[in-house]
């Protein structure tokens, strides 16, 4: 083992990681996201322009050649800056995936310079030493099969003296941020807190497969993200990083080496899937899930709070919105087909909740129940009421009235009425506009549109 090598990697650990401080105006609440890498990738289209920029953080997935093949001849950074002269506030993001490459894309043009380059500099994880067979990835689909990449310390520095945590990272710039200036940064799909391949591989090259369940396996997995984020970083110092955080908020989760890394990421399907956090852990693990993961995030905490669903059944949307904004995260509504099982990460839903105004909160995030169980959080023009998973319907009584919404979907519920008394189903939300709005004092720490 070089220890050269190793000393300077682990000596990352302990490096201040030093974010700059970005301008950026957090907008009012709701605040919504959306997760739009999904097929067909019409980023030049008007018409989707216009419904991609009535959120206020999006991530995209323009590939290198995207242009020629989906955006007839519309460069990305016409594509971008045109969803910006509608909403001049919107934060657009570029995604990219450190973690794998399919065999197909070694034969495809737009992956070919990085398939080229894994294997040029024999960047792959193997099951056993430097060679042979190659670790399959956990994830598998068109395009594959896909095999893990070594984003360790203990992958070779190629003649450059990069490895592959450099190169991508010089890639990211050079192919998406120097061409398409009016991108606010780069999305990393897949950044998890430990290695999640389809089985161990030798990441340290020494003819014996490393257990992912090993903490300094888990280690070195992470420290190779920090370096590939800090390099980044330097070489976009203005420009915001977010990522793929589905797991960070485990409880068992270690985060010690990307504490601070990121601006933000998306919390994906925290609500909505059988194996979704909500869905194992009920509200209160929802929530635990959530917080640890904003805590671990740098300014201004982009994160994307996840929910996969349809798009008609509105008690669930409620529910999963009201819960998102008992903290400070961005909503993402990931749409799933009629008889589908997956969100197609392309279909942006809108419902009568989105078109509200509530202000910047002026309540700090609920730690406990207000009321029957009931969790509130009020902010200037109104507040927001979920109730739990588990806790049964409940009838709450408010201190003055409040208004309901009016728009044209569950029309029971948003119908404009003037209420004192609001009853929930169990797993329900509801937003409530005030009469009179309230001035902020910061806390301490249309019809349904299916594009398509």
């Amino acid at each position: 083992m070089n220890m050269r090598r190793r000393a300077f990697w682990l000596g990352s650990l302990i490096l201040f990681v030093s974010v700059p401080s970005l301008a950026f105006d957090k907008p009012g609440f709701p605040r919504l996201a959306g997760t739009l890498i999904g097929s067909p990738a019409i980023y030049a289209d008007a018409n989707y322009q216009a419904q991609m920029a009535k959120l206020n953080v999006i991530t995209i997935n323009a590939w290198p050649g995207w242009s020629a093949d989906m955006g007839n001849g519309t460069t990305l950074e016409q594509a971008v800056s045109a969803i910006k002269k509608i909403n001049p506030n919107e934060l657009v993001f570029e995604y990219v995936i450190l973690e794998q490459l399919g065999a197909q894309q070694g034969l495809t043009a737009p992956y070919l310079e990085q398939y080229n380059k894994v294997v040029a500099a024999n960047w792959w994880v193997y099951t056993q030493g430097s060679s042979g067979t190659r670790v399959l990835s956990s994830w598998q689909g068109g395009g594959g099969p896909f095999y893990e990449i070594n984003l360790t310390s203990y992958a070779p520095p190629d003649s450059n003296g990069d490895r592959w945590t450099d190169w991508f990272a010089k890639y990211d710039v050079r192919t998406f941020l120097t061409p398409a200036p009016s991108l606010d940064g780069i999305y990393t799909d897949s950044v998890s807190w430990k290695p999640e391949q389809a089985s161990d591989g030798d990441w340290n090259r020494d003819g014996t497969a490393d257990s992912s369940s090993n903490p300094t396996v888990q280690q070195w997995y992470r420290l190779g993200y920090q370096h590939y984020f800090q390099t980044l970083r330097s070489l976009a110092p203005s420009k915001f990083l977010i990522a793929n955080i589905a797991d960070w908020g485990d409880y068992s989760s270690t985060l010690t080496e990307y504490q601070g890394l990121l601006n933000g990421g998306i919390i994906e399907a925290i609500v909505g899937m059988p194996y979704s956090p909500e869905t194992f852990g009920g509200f209160s693990g929802a929530l635990s899930w959530y917080r640890k993961t904003m805590a671990a995030l740098a300014d201004p905490k982009l994160a994307f709070f996840m929910q996969v669903g349809s798009a008609t059944d509105y008690q669930a949307m409620r529910y999963g919105l009201t819960l998102c904004m008992m903290d400070d995260g961005y909503y993402n509504f990931a749409a799933v087909a009629p008889g589908q099982t997956n969100p197609d990460y392309h279909t942006i839903a809108w419902f009568d909740e989105f078109s509200v105004a509530l202000g910047q909160a002026t309540t700090s995030p609920p730690t406990s129940a207000w009321q029957q169980g009931v969790y509130r959080r009020d902010f200037q023009n109104g507040i927001a009421l979920v109730n739990p998973k588990g806790n049964g319907p409940k009838t709450v009584t408010l201190e003055a009235d409040f208004r309901k919404i009016s728009g044209t979907q569950a029309s029971n519920i948003n119908n404009g009425q003037t209420v004192r008394t609001v009853s929930l189903a169990d797993r329900d939300g509801i937003i409530l506009l005030r009469t009179q709005a309230q001035s902020v004092t910061p806390p301490a720490s249309p019809t349904n549109v299916i594009v398509k």
